[in-house]
């Protein structure tokens, strides 16, 4: 089967400028064009594409994608090397996977400390004492530490119920 851009836009979701933006940055290949210029996608440019959008779920740069993409024309030989890609994006998602999970805990610990100071003041208890990270006097004794980097990390150990 053969699309048309718009068509091939409508079936992915994306818009023809991002289609044209690809193809330029030679991330969508196997672009046929037609006698007046048009340009016509196959499977084969659709199974390009959807490889395209699979690696930026992966995490991927657009770059990255497309170095990759240029490895698989050496053939066998730049298996080790796209190994190694795989498992640098691997390497990727794992860490924003951690940033996420700690991001949650943190949405916990508010959704939680934030619930029991409704339930206080539902009682006539101050909230500001069942939960007092986030009071009048705005963010205080807020539970986080710098790690070896600088970087702000949260006291797990003070977040967890």
């Amino acid at each position: 089967m053969k699309y048309s851009i718009s068509a091939l836009a409508r079936k992915t979701g994306l818009s023809i400028h991002t289609l044209r933006f690809y193809e330029k940055e030679g991330l969508l290949r196997h672009v046929e064009r037609t006698d007046s210029g048009r340009r016509m996608y196959g499977e084969a440019s659709l199974g390009c594409l959807l490889g395209v959008l699979c690696l930026k779920q992966a995490g991927m740069t657009l770059p990255q994608i497309k170095a990759f993409f240029d490895k698989t024309t050496q053939g066998a030989t730049s298996l080790p090397h796209r190994l190694e890609m795989m498992k640098e994006a691997r390497m990727q998602l794992r860490k924003r996977m951690e940033d996420i999970m700690q991001g949650m805990q943190l949405v916990d610990f508010f959704i939680n400390g934030t619930t029991k100071a409704i339930e206080a003041a539902k009682t006539g208890n101050d909230p500001d004492e069942v939960f007092p990270f986030i009071t009048l006097a705005g963010i205080v004794d807020f539970p986080f530490l710098k790690d070896s980097s600088g970087k702000l990390e949260p006291a797990l150990s003070s977040i967890q119920d």
